[in-house]
């Protein structure tokens, strides 16, 4: 060999050696890492909720009519706990103030069915209703056009959550009936199908004392109105921890 082939292997860079394959526990470590602890991720969706206006509302409406059921057992008799309850109700009755323009935005009476129609109407009429009420609490308006639109928004509300029932019936039936994709993302959609359609009943037996006012109505309004909103607000709690 001569010596300006010696000088060239000199020079040459070593082969590279393979680097070994990374440990489990750091693969697991640095996926472990990755997710967010659970303090973090919940504060996170208390943040969106109180950020939300629909959050904020479900928050008032559960905390409103867990007082009602305080008070209606005699667990709270402060007349404060009274005026606070009635102050949450006031509350998000100002922040559902203009509901109505959404669904008189969507109306197209040429081009939408018949169907469609009466049920964004019904949605208007509604929502209009519960401004006018709304009007009527804070002085605006008499008490004969306050419980006339109590009474129409009533009404209203309750062929809504008739409508809303049947299509929460009619999906829960069709996720049911895929019962081959029986997988966690499946089995979780019909589990929050059915978390809509218990919270649908408690509104419409929240409605329902609202229109034919039983004498049992007190205690019944309390606990179907806590549960409807805590329902919505696990609801929305899923929904933002996604």
């Amino acid at each position: 060999m001569s010596i300006q082939q010696q000088q060239i292997q000199r020079c040459a860079l070593p082969t590279p050696t393979a680097s070994p394959p990374p440990e489990p526990s750091k693969i697991f470590s640095e996926k472990k890492s990755n997710r967010k602890p659970w303090p973090t991720k919940w504060l996170q969706v208390l943040q969106r909720l109180l950020k939300e206006l629909d959050g904020r509302d479900k928050m008032m409406k559960v905390i409103q009519y867990f007082i009602k059921i305080l008070l209606h057992y005699n667990l709270l008799k402060s007349k404060q706990w009274s005026t606070l309850a009635s102050q949450f109700s006031m509350t998000r009755k100002v922040l559902r103030l203009g509901n109505a323009l959404p669904s008189l935005r969507e109306m197209r009476p040429r081009h939408d069915s018949l169907w469609n129609t009466l049920i964004l109407s019904n949605e208007a009429v509604n929502a209009i209703s519960d401004d006018v009420f709304c009007l009527y609490k804070l002085g605006f308006v008499g008490a004969d056009i306050g419980y006339r639109s109590e009474m129409l928004s009533a009404y209203c509300w309750f062929a809504a959550i008739l409508i809303d029932l049947r299509s929460a019936f009619h999906s829960h039936a069709k996720l049911c009936a895929h019962k081959a994709d029986d997988t966690l993302e499946q089995r979780q959609k019909i589990f929050m199908a059915e978390v809509s359609i218990v919270k649908l009943m408690m509104d419409g037996i929240f409605c329902a004392c609202d229109i034919w006012q039983p004498s049992y109505s007190s205690s019944v309004q309390a606990w179907s109105g806590f549960f409807s909103g805590a329902l919505a607000g696990y609801k929305l709690c899923v929904k933002f921890s996604n």
